[in-house]
């Protein structure tokens, strides 16, 4: 299985915000989105921002809905345990960034990108290489 990290577009608004999440439990309600939407906390080129993590093929809904028009980018990751990552562009052109690794709050208030998962208290960067070896 397959996963998408992303923001929406206004994420900052409440309305929008509360369009979005409406949206979800409309189309969960439905059986449009079969799996759970994990609301987190990241890091975006150094903005902070409200950002979900779902399965690609429930993000479908969301992209047809035009949530994320305005969106630069998404993060796609593996759900083995190295949690391979790709950018993909708006275009669909794919840029790999490594693997996703889990680190200590602290380590990723170091990088400019980074995904906080409070259902988890577990933060994570991209590295390249084996998360499992590698210095972050």
């Amino acid at each position: 299985m397959k996963y998408t990290i992303f923001s929406i577009d206004g994420v900052e608004r409440t309305d929008n915000l509360r369009k979005f999440l409406n949206f979800i439990l409309e189309n969960k309600a439905y059986d449009n989105i079969k799996h759970n939407c994990i609301q987190c906390i990241g890091s975006y080129k150094g903005e902070l921002e409200l950002s979900f993590i779902m399965r690609i093929s429930d993000f479908k809904v969301v992209v047809d809905a035009g949530f994320v028009d305005g969106e630069e980018s998404f993060v796609e990751f593996s759900e083995c345990n190295k949690r391979y990552a790709d950018l993909v562009w708006k275009d669909g052109v794919r840029q790999g960034l490594g693997s996703l690794k889990s680190v200590t709050k602290e380590e990723a208030m170091k990088h400019d990108s980074w995904t906080y998962r409070p259902d988890m208290n577990t933060y994570w960067i991209t590295v390249k290489g084996n998360p499992d070896t590698v210095v972050s």
